[in-house]
């Protein structure tokens, strides 16, 4: 086995209507998903996370649902 060097992930344009950071840990909190605040990759604003893309499939599907359940409707 090789060791990790890196990861897969997707870049999620979100509503600015809090920090990236709030909503990671609000995540987090409240709905058991972990997720990354943009500025840990050095986007220059919030309305950026990102989100692994490494996770079993069924996992995923829960967790980018909860996900986009949490973002502001409108």
């Amino acid at each position: 086995m090789l060791p990790v060097e890196g990861g897969w992930s997707a870049v999620v344009r979100i509503p600015t209507t809090e920090t990236d950071e709030d909503f990671a840990v609000r995540m987090i909190e409240d709905h058991g998903v972990v997720i990354h605040p943009g500025y840990f990759f050095d986007f220059p604003a919030d309305g950026y996370v990102v989100i692994s893309l490494l996770t079993k499939p069924d996992i995923f599907d829960l967790g980018i649902g909860r996900v986009f359940d949490a973002l502001p409707k409108g």
